[in-house]
């Protein structure tokens, strides 16, 4: 194993502090290559950091086989996938973390003194990190939630006094929660981690900006960003940066300003081009398409669309290959090449269901029910019509449930409150064909649903209820205001008025008197729930209460 040193060297940088804080040297010419090599990633020099990595490397291959020196190579592969990984050299990163695992691995079984052991876990640690990270660019969620899970039981005997490693963990998993658009959990885990892990401060702030823009929070998310980039720049972590830069633009671009989004991501393109850095430099030309899409620039888009697509093929990232697909279906649908539009969008499904991201499978089920509500609106479907109606609602109605069921993962009533605007748009749809098939039961019982778990609230509605295309998450009437009567307001929305109060799915509302009789929406909540795995209602059953006047 490495030698023990008694008196090291002052470090240069976290990395090498955290090595000699161990008493851990490997010797010239390896610790200051290491340090160089760390210093190049810093700046971001990528370039620079992997040719000093590969001089080591070629150094230490040519040293006599080892259990010290296989650990010395895996170390350097290690660190060269990693350069890899934020180079976007998927394939490359691969290749390398793979060759690391294999050499780490062979050596578990040789004896090692307390320092050679703790080495020997700080590299198998990071290297399973880094597999993670790889999995999860790649689309491959469950394999990268066993590659974390197998680096946290290795936690209990790596002595960790600064936490880095347990910190490190903790990021991995709020990303694949973010991957895997779980934002209530996301959030909830990155701060906690906040107090727990000070070391990975500017991540979890970089990943909570993400959280609050995707979930319509624009003001918090800048707030995180800010704090983020402060406390990269008092780390001189210019990459890190960066990623807030384009993570900036991409709240601007969800909150509609597309001037100033398409501006920030013009810069950070610039930027990630200079660098090689294909996957960064495909997400600011995915964002691009689709601003030059709502500008009416339907070649410009599709330029871009297919340079993203074939970026993110290229580097193997799966799941933002498929966002691109989906991207290119709105653009195919835009210009009216119907067949088109479904073979990319089934393509981006497939993509979504392999890899279990299920809203996303949600949010393009809904661009089909919209495309095929704005085919109904075009064109005379006849005798069809009623046929096609069906269709729509049997995608838009699962679909909307699922996403109105997502606010339940949220902890704070704001979030909740945020996205529970974005889930109206796909009820909004859903009432639209309701009213549209003129399927009075159907109507009836998609009011019954919303409105579960009601509760008398001594409040008139608003002027601006009269307008409603459809009633808010668990209020039950709606009346002029002339002489209206007293409106039912929501358990869940008096709930929400307590931040951090946790509000359940609504009950199951049962429309027949009779055992096992037939609860609202059943067969769609049943769909929902089969093909998104959500939870659409909880356990518990209450009869429908008609109003009351």
């Amino acid at each position: 194993m490495p030698e023990d040193t008694e008196d090291p060297q002052d470090p240069q940088d976290a990395a090498e502090q955290e090595e000699q804080a161990a008493g851990l040297s490997y010797g010239e010419p390896f610790d200051s290559g290491f340090a160089l090599a760390e210093r190049h990633q810093l700046t971001p020099d990528l370039p620079a950091a992997l040719a000093v990595y590969g001089e080591l490397l070629a150094v230490a291959e040519s040293f006599e086989d080892s259990p010290d020196v296989q650990l010395l190579r895996g170390h350097l592969l290690s660190d060269i996938g990693t350069v890899q990984l934020a180079a976007t050299e998927l394939p490359g990163a691969a290749l390398s973390i793979g060759r690391s695992l294999d050499l780490v691995r062979g050596i578990a079984s040789v004896p090692m003194g307390p320092n050679g052991r703790q080495l020997w876990l700080e590299v198998l640690l990071k290297t399973l990190l880094a597999r993670a990270e790889l999995l999860r660019r790649t689309g491959q969620f469950d394999q990268a939630q066993e590659a974390v899970d197998e680096a946290t039981a290795l936690l209990s005997e790596f002595c960790d006094p600064e936490g880095l490693r347990t910190a490190e963990i903790g990021l991995s998993r709020v990303h694949l929660l973010m991957d895997r658009n779980a934002w209530g959990a996301a959030e909830e885990l990155a701060t906690a981690l906040l107090a727990d892990a000070p070391l990975a401060e500017p991540y979890l702030l970089d990943c909570l900006g993400v959280v609050c823009a995707s979930t319509v929070r624009f003001e918090q998310a800048e707030d995180y960003f800010a704090r983020a980039e402060e406390a990269y720049l008092a780390l001189g972590h210019h990459a890190g940066r960066q990623q807030v830069l384009s993570h900036r633009a991409y709240a601007a671009l969800r909150a509609g300003g597309l001037d100033r989004a398409e501006e920030l991501y013009a810069e950070a393109a610039e930027v990630f081009e200079r660098q090689g850095q294909a996957e960064d430099l495909a997400v600011c030309e995915q964002a691009r398409a689709a601003i030059a899409a709502h500008r009416g620039d339907a070649a410009g888009a599709a330029a871009l669309t297919a340079s993203s697509l074939a970026r993110f093929q290229q580097v193997g990232a799966a799941i933002a290959a498929a966002d691109t697909m989906l991207l290119g279906a709105r653009h195919a649908y835009e210009r009216g090449d119907i067949d088109e539009m479904k073979r990319l969008a089934q393509g981006a499904r497939d993509v979504y269901q392999e890899r279990g991201v299920y809203e996303r499978c949600a949010q393009v089920d809904l661009m089909l029910a919209r495309t095929l509500e704005d085919n109904l609106n075009r064109t005379d479907h006849g005798v069809h019509e009623r046929t096609s109606l069906a269709n729509a609602l049997s995608l838009a109605l699962p679909a909307a449930l699922t996403l109105e069921a997502a606010r339940y993962d949220f902890a704070t009533a704001h979030a909740r409150s945020q996205w529970l605007q974005l889930a109206d748009e796909a009820m909004q749809l859903v009432f639209r064909l309701a009213l549209r098939s003129n399927d009075q039961g159907l109507i009836f019982e998609l009011v019954e649903h919303r409105c579960a778990g009601a509760a008398l609230a001594l409040n008139r509605p608003s002027a601006a209820d009269k307008a409603a295309v459809f009633p808010d998450a668990a209020m039950k009437t709606y009346a002029p205001d002339d002489g209206a009567p007293l409106t039912l307001g929501g358990i869940a929305a008096e709930a929400a008025a307590s931040v951090g109060l946790r509000v359940a799915p609504p009950p199951r509302i049962v429309m027949s008197a009779e055992a096992g009789g037939r609860t609202a929406l059943q067969e769609y909540v049943q769909a929902a729930e089969f093909r998104y795995h959500r939870r659409i209602v909880s356990e518990e059953e209450v009869p429908f209460c008609p109003p009351t006047i």
